[in-house]
């Protein structure tokens, strides 16, 4: 492995991801604890890709914020909100998700919808203070959550929109 580790240290591009400088013991603990804990992290390479389409996500609902229109504008509350789910989404989640399918509501909230086709459907409402989201399965009503605190029940989300698109 210190072989392969030291022909990887000499491209500068390769030399940005610390995780190929660990040795073997740390790496099998730090991906073991990522496989576990945090599946958005096992994913190094996908997740630049993922960085930048959060990034423009994120630009996105910054715009939203500054808007001068009622109908489009929301509050820092909204966007603090935002910021964190898009921060906690896996890299797979978010690669699945247009950009065009992120969009804010008259009432202040922001939107987020994973559309497989017509009928297949997970929709994300995310509030100042609470979130909701439904599951639509084959033109069917699946599951509808309702005023939800994100933090509380964040885990609960990630796992009901992995499981819908990973079907």
């Amino acid at each position: 492995m210190a072989l392969l580790t030291s022909l990887f240290t000499l491209n500068p591009e390769v030399e940005k991801f610390s995780f190929l400088n660990r040795s073997n013991i740390e790496m099998e603990n730090i991906y073991l604890e990522e496989e576990v804990v945090d599946l958005k992290n096992t994913y190094h390479f996908t997740g630049i890709i993922s960085n930048e389409k959060a990034d423009f996500l994120k630009s996105q609902i910054l715009d939203f914020f500054k808007s001068a229109d009622a109908d489009v504008k929301i509050s820092a509350d909204v966007l603090s909100q935002c910021y964190s789910f898009i921060d906690n989404l896996y890299p797979s989640v978010l690669e699945q998700l247009e950009i065009d399918d992120v969009y804010s509501t008259s009432y202040g909230t922001v939107v987020f919808d994973w559309e497989k086709d017509v009928d297949n459907v997970f929709s994300l409402e995310i509030g100042a203070k609470e979130i909701g989201y439904f599951i639509e399965v084959n033109g069917t009503d699946d599951k509808q959550v309702d005023s939800l605190i994100l933090d509380e029940s964040e885990n609960e989300l990630l796992q009901d929109l992995s499981s819908f698109l990973s079907v």
